[in-house]
């Protein structure tokens, strides 16, 4: 124990890479991030490419957005993606998560201990992650191509899984584990913290409609501040502090692009770059600013 705490103190005065778990990442790791991601690229490349003037969304129930649009780009009512830019952008979170889901892979591979974070100790909660961004990413790409009633359903509920399995992360960080009576091994939580995640996703995909998104977003979001914070105070353990500036900075800043979308003065309806689409962009950096930010986690003795 004492040679590994020694260890620990020598790989905090190490580079980003090695403090993330990073370092000597092999190469299948990033073949499925970018492997998954250029398969779902080219999947939607061919389905654009064969219906971009077909109207596959006709019977579709519309989404209040294509009636009352409320985003600046131009709506190709008569194609298969309706609203362009704002669709592909999402392919950033899909990259996020096929990413996590590979790192997720390599992390059970390596087995690390509980010293070395709660993330990379927990793999499970990595790869539930991963398939929360791959789900949003296809969940808000759905809902800004067709701009349908079930669109904006997959679109909410990816939000909403991202932000249950992160805030399960901070919660599992706070509290790894249950201890027992004496000699007993203590209980780990994140089999259950896991299981909570992954129901409470399908519920809220579900009964998306019978709750507002900011009386579920709210608390979500505070919980995940509020662990984040309690976790640098946390006796024996060591978070680099900048990821969580750099994630409250990343999102401050896409909210604030977004609402120049809104209000029309970001740019044109025609343009490559549109606010929405950069909001995507940075609400996937966002997501991997905290991640990274409970990665860098070491815990003393």
């Amino acid at each position: 124990m004492e040679d590994e705490i020694a260890l620990l103190d020598e790989r905090r005065r190490l580079g980003i890479r090695e403090r993330l778990k990073l370092d000597g990442l092999p190469g299948w790791v990033h073949g499925v991030g970018l492997g998954g991601t250029l398969l779902v690229t080219l999947v939607l490349i061919g389905v654009f490419v064969a219906y971009k003037d077909v109207n596959v969304w006709e019977n579709f129930k519309p989404a209040k957005e294509f009636i009352e649009p409320q985003y600046q780009e131009t709506i190709h009512e008569h194609s298969v993606f309706r609203t362009r830019m704002n669709t592909w952008s999402n392919m950033g979170f899909v990259l996020v998560g096929f990413y996590l889901v590979g790192l997720a892979i390599h992390d059970a591979r390596k087995k690390y201990s509980l010293l070395r974070g709660y993330v990379a100790h927990t793999p499970a909660q990595t790869f539930i992650f991963g398939i929360a961004g791959i789900y949003l990413g296809l969940g808000s790409g759905f809902f800004h191509a067709s701009l349908s009633h079930i669109g904006q359903q997959c679109d909410v509920g990816g939000m909403y899984a991202t932000m249950i399995v992160l805030a399960g992360i901070c919660v599992g960080s706070f509290m790894p584990h249950v201890p027992r009576a004496k000699e007993k091994p203590a209980i780990n939580t994140w089999p259950v913290i896991v299981a909570i995640s992954v129901a409470a996703s399908i519920y809220f995909f579900i009964y998306k409609w019978d709750y507002s998104f900011t009386k579920v977003s709210r608390p979500l979001t505070l919980l995940m501040i509020a662990f984040a914070i309690i976790s640098l105070i946390q006796p024996r353990k060591s978070l680099q502090i900048g990821w969580f500036i750099a994630a409250i900075v990343t999102i401050i800043t896409g909210a604030y692009i977004r609402q120049l979308d809104i209000e029309g003065t970001f740019s044109s309806p025609d343009a490559i770059c549109q606010g929405h689409s950069v909001w995507h962009l940075m609400s996937a950096l966002y997501f991997v600013f905290l991640y990274a930010y409970f990665r860098s986690e070491e815990r003393g003795k």
